[in-house]
């Protein structure tokens, strides 16, 4: 199974790659086929479709005519290669494997849907001891896992902070709460 990834770039950002890459059309078919939330724009795209968005981009950040360009899209690479690296701020957009296609343990996924469901009904993040309760597992059981998704690009948190759980998927990608 080819391996998927979702590359988030700015609706600005996308414009101004379409306005410089050359030949011009040459990532329409990608672009077309992107979501759209808000200012973000999320591509799909496999490994050899990831290869040529980034090789026209990279092309576009060194040897744009408009300087501004330039300086815009040399930001859009670092950031989409911190996400290479996985050093992103979690502030950022980043480029992560898709969840579709790399999937999550069953346990995994009935996290995740805790995390939207409870955020949804209470306007607030979980804490770790609601997962404890819910679940009915340990605290390192808890923090292992949180770690783990963590880590697999699906939820950010900020140390030290509690409640500061945030999903970094769309909902049609998280799985139903049993």
């Amino acid at each position: 199974m080819a391996t998927t990834f979702l590359v988030h770039v700015t609706a600005r950002e996308r414009d101004i790659l379409l306005a410089h890459v050359d030949p011009q059309g040459a990532l329409d078919d990608l672009f077309r086929a992107a979501r759209v939330t808000g200012p973000l724009v999320c591509l799909e795209v496999d490994a050899d479709q990831l290869d040529r968005f980034m090789e026209h981009l990279e092309r576009v950040a060194g040897y744009a005519q408009n300087e501004s360009a330039q300086e815009h899209l040399g930001r859009t690479l670092e950031r989409i290669n911190a996400g290479f690296e996985t050093t992103v701020d979690p502030g950022w957009h980043m480029v992560r494997p898709a969840i579709v296609r790399l999937g999550y343990s069953a346990r995994q996924g009935q996290y995740l849907a805790f995390i939207h469901a409870y955020t949804q009904l209470n306007r607030r993040p979980p804490a770790e001891a609601d997962f404890q309760s819910f679940f009915g597992v340990t605290p390192p059981t808890v923090h292992e896992t949180l770690k783990t998704l963590q880590r697999k690009g699906f939820i950010t948190r900020r140390r030290g902070e509690p409640r500061s759980i945030r999903l970094l998927l769309e909902p049609h990608e998280i799985p139903e709460l049993e």
